[in-house]
């Protein structure tokens, strides 16, 4: 775990920084006009942004105007309006190689109320990680000699078709992010659209994600014991003040193709053996820049799928050596008809440059 409190400490450090003139070593800090302002590392819960489902994945999450399914209700939950039967879905995400951090989703969706209801569970769990102080660096056998940072977010969510082009949805949400005795909690919303635009099979998708109000920490952690009064021995519990912390709100903006393969394909309809799909993405979150995404899926008979996608972080991960291959992603899947219901597996590999990759593995029954 000595990885991931890097990644947590290296999150804390701008602001740690920021609360002193001079380090130790008895040099200024003094910004660098080349580097732009950004607000990276100021938001909670940010394993929000991180792609669910392996499909989405191998195809770098360039999916928000073609994603069908229990996992759309994470990439754009307009695209769960065109379930006709009960759907299940399930992921397991091994994150960052040797890290032991793993991310798990599940969602259900089932046709009602005139549309389409859902109901998902996402949670990340960081595994153990020794608990040091600034008094027990060797660690806090008091406090417990590890801990676990724990985030979730449980999701339900409605969405229909208005017609036969425009379907809509919108997710409501309770997200919390911390470990036991030191916890954020917020309440969000997520809303998106697919519009159908009957040219060349192009459809346009779009939503808005993470809109909720801040939050501040809660906990034993935030606590502390002092005197009532001057000269009193009496004593209470305080809360200590803590930062408000907000939520990583972002826009998501795709455009998607069947370019062949289908009836109202770009290249031709061919025989219906051989399908190919293509989307480009633009995400836009409050913290991070501009990020473009590329995405495609060739498809055999509708059973076996071959996907691969390209992610454009446009920040300092961008200039890194191996540029070409961060954010590069790819996967393989198989549906198997059953009883007029299908069974997908679906895996996924993106390379993350030092922090190795993300292996993914999605099941789902019922599409």
């Amino acid at each position: 775990m000595k990885h991931f409190r890097m990644l947590l400490a290296a999150a804390a450090l701008p602001a740690a920084l920021s609360a002193q003139d001079r380090p130790a070593g008895g040099t200024s800090l003094t910004p660098n006009p080349s580097d732009p302002p950004n607000r990276q590392g100021s938001r909670g819960a940010n394993f929000l942004q991180i792609g669910i489902g392996a499909r989405a994945n191998a195809m770098a999450g360039a999916v928000a105007s073609v994603i069908e399914g229990p996992t759309a209700m994470y990439w754009n939950p307009a695209g769960i309006s065109a379930a006709e039967q009960l759907s299940v879905a399930a992921s397991r995400q091994m994150l960052y190689e040797g890290l032991d951090i793993s991310q798990n989703f599940v969602a259900v969706t089932l046709p009602a109320l005139g549309g389409v209801i859902g109901a998902s569970f996402n949670s990340l769990g960081s595994g153990d990680i020794e608990r040091t102080t600034e008094v027990n660096p060797e660690g806090d056998f008091i406090a417990g000699t590890t801990y676990n940072w724990t985030s979730t977010a449980i999701g339900v969510s409605y969405a229909r078709r208005l017609t036969d082009r425009l379907d809509v949805g919108v997710t409501g949400k309770y997200v919390s992010d911390g470990m036991t005795d030191a916890h954020l909690n917020w309440f969000a919303l997520d809303m998106g659209t697919q519009f159908r635009t009957g040219i060349y099979g192009i459809v346009v998708g779009a939503s808005l994600q993470n809109i909720g109000p801040s939050s501040t920490a809660t906990g034993s952690r935030v606590r502390a014991t002092v005197n009532a009064a001057e000269f009193s021995e009496q004593l209470t519990r305080v809360n200590l003040f803590t930062r408000e912390t907000e939520l990583p709100t972002l826009f998501r903006f795709s455009v998607g193709s069947d370019l062949y393969g289908r009836a109202a394909s770009l290249l031709g309809t061919g025989n219906g053996q051989h399908t190919l799909a293509l989307d480009v993405n633009f995400t836009d979150a409050i913290d991070t820049d501009l990020q473009t995404a590329f995405g495609g899926e060739y498809g055999f008979r509708n059973i076996l799928f071959a996907r691969a996608g390209k992610r454009f972080y446009n920040d300092e991960r961008a200039v890194s050596g191996r540029k070409g291959f961060y954010g590069l992603a790819g996967g393989l899947g198989v549906r198997v008809p059953a009883r007029g219901r299908s069974v997908r597996v679906d895996y996924s590999y993106t390379s993350l440059g030092d922090l190795g990759g993300t292996q993914i593995f999605s099941f789902e029954f019922g599409r």
